[in-house]
């Protein structure tokens, strides 16, 4: 396996004020799709904001190919893709005009951007949807638009945090699972954090 593919944790902790949300975290991620259980405030939701850098720890490094990933900064954030637990979609805009907004911001080309919208779509089993305004889907397929952002890039490392909260079984196949797309995903390193499995 090459070296380049490791996520390393190394003794990560964090704390807010007197509240110690983790403690000495440490684990190494090659290729595959690992998940997350706990309970809630175990801190799930708080590794993963840092494995996305929208937040330090307060010790302890996270690296990727060797390299910390917050001094890469750019260079990493262009390898991820990443869906909070709280995720708000512009209830404006229609599916494809929340995918291009998302897509120019990750700096995929235009020429390329117009084909990987309905690539991404028909991933997550919405592209008859496409043209429809996002305030009207149901809260299941706001969580599908969701994952859709989180892997218009193409990501190296996919980061997904209760992605199946508010699919029913059959969404949640269609979202992530199904066999036929699964190698859409098989190069990334993909994180998953849930409160359970059905």
């Amino acid at each position: 396996m090459e070296s380049n593919m490791e996520l390393q944790v190394e003794h990560l902790c964090k704390s807010y004020r007197k509240k110690e949300a983790l403690q000495d975290v440490s684990f190494t991620l090659r290729r595959g799709i690992y998940g997350l259980l706990g309970e809630n405030g175990a801190g799930k939701s708080t590794l993963m904001r840092m494995m996305a850098t929208v937040d330090f720890p307060t010790k302890g490094n996270i690296r990727y190919g060797g390299k910390d990933i917050f001094g890469m900064d750019e260079g990493y954030r262009g390898l991820i893709g990443y869906m909070p637990q709280d995720y708000n979609v512009y209830p404006g805009f229609t599916a494809k005009d929340f995918l291009e907004y998302m897509g120019v911001l990750k700096g995929i080309p235009e020429a390329k951007l117009k084909d990987r919208i309905m690539e991404v779509l028909e991933f997550v089993n919405l592209s008859e949807v496409a043209d429809k305004k996002v305030k009207t889907f149901s809260g299941g397929m706001k969580r599908r638009i969701g994952i859709a952002q989180a892997i218009i890039n193409e990501p190296k490392i996919l980061i997904l945090d209760e992605p199946t909260a508010g699919l029913d079984p059959k969404e949640c196949n269609a979202a992530l699972y199904s066999r036929q797309k699964k190698h859409f995903i098989f190069d990334s390193i993909n994180t998953i954090t849930a409160h359970s499995f059905r």
